[in-house]
């Protein structure tokens, strides 16, 4: 439908409903002075009846709150429509000036630089299996930029790119299940392969393993925050953004900015 079709539908209602209402009250105005006018002819030709006086009575008890609940539901209506225009218009104008926001905010603006990034790092010839599991937790017991435990870990091979994330909550889970194992694993001596190899399935694959690998998404440096957001989105329960020189996986990470700063960010 098109917005002069809406206009003109609009309109008609307008129009309708108010001539309802006022034909209607000029009905009652009318039937109720019809039946005063026969109570008074009554009471004229029998002197003593007290028709006048009870009719009145009935006209003034069943009309006047008619009236007023119909005057009550039209204003209503009209206010609360009013009302309720006003609020979706107000939401749409916060969407649109969010989504101008984003779209004009570099990214390279917003992430965090790399070099501010706690990570674990996989030596040269090794691969993320290999990763001590005592050195990822000694990595959640380090303090942020904001002066508290780290909640997301990111892990990065010897060439400096991302190729990982652990959230606090799956590194909980994972030793959780680990220490349900038989034998048990030894968060202070075995490596990361006995975790990432545990059951986990989900959307990306039965194990930790994929979890942690594919939950990336990658940006160029040049980009927009606004499409950091899409990047996410568009890939299965990602909620982080590694930023590199060209977008690249394989590519140093130029920095890094999280679902969360972009929740902000779109609330700024």
């Amino acid at each position: 439908m098109t917005d002069q079709a809406v206009n003109d539908d609009a309109v008609f209602r307008a129009k309708l409903g108010g001539r309802l209402v006022m034909g209607a009250s000029a009905g009652v105005i009318l039937l109720g002075i019809i039946v005063v006018s026969a109570a008074a002819w009554t009471q004229y030709h029998q002197p003593g009846s007290t028709a006048l006086k009870d009719t009145a009575q009935l006209i003034f008890t069943a009309i006047l709150p008619l009236l007023g609940t119909w005057v009550g539901t039209v204003l209503a209506y009209y206010y609360t429509r009013e009302n309720f225009e006003a609020a979706s218009r107000n939401t749409l104008e916060a969407v649109r000036s969010s989504s101008e926001r984003l779209a004009s905010t570099r990214v390279s603006e917003k992430m965090m630089p790399a070099i501010n990034v706690i990570t674990a790092k996989i030596p040269a010839g090794q691969k993320i299996d290999d990763l001590p599991l005592k050195g990822i937790g000694d990595c959640f017991a380090k303090a942020g930029a904001n002066g508290q435990k780290i909640t997301r870990l990111l892990i990065t091979n010897d060439s400096g790119a991302c190729i990982g994330i652990v959230h606090r909550s799956l590194w909980v889970e994972m030793l959780n299940l680990g220490l349900q194992q038989t034998p048990k694993v030894d968060p202070q001596a075995d490596s990361f392969a006995k975790l990432l190899a545990l059951p986990y399935p989900s959307a990306l694959g039965p194990t930790f393993k994929e979890f942690v690998e594919n939950t990336l998404a990658y940006l160029a440096l040049d980009r927009s925050v606004a499409d950091a957001k899409a990047a996410m989105e568009a890939k299965p329960q990602c909620q982080d953004v590694i930023v590199t020189q060209s977008g690249k996986s394989d590519e140093p990470m130029r920095g890094w900015i999280s679902n969360v700063d972009i929740m902000r960010l779109s609330q700024a």
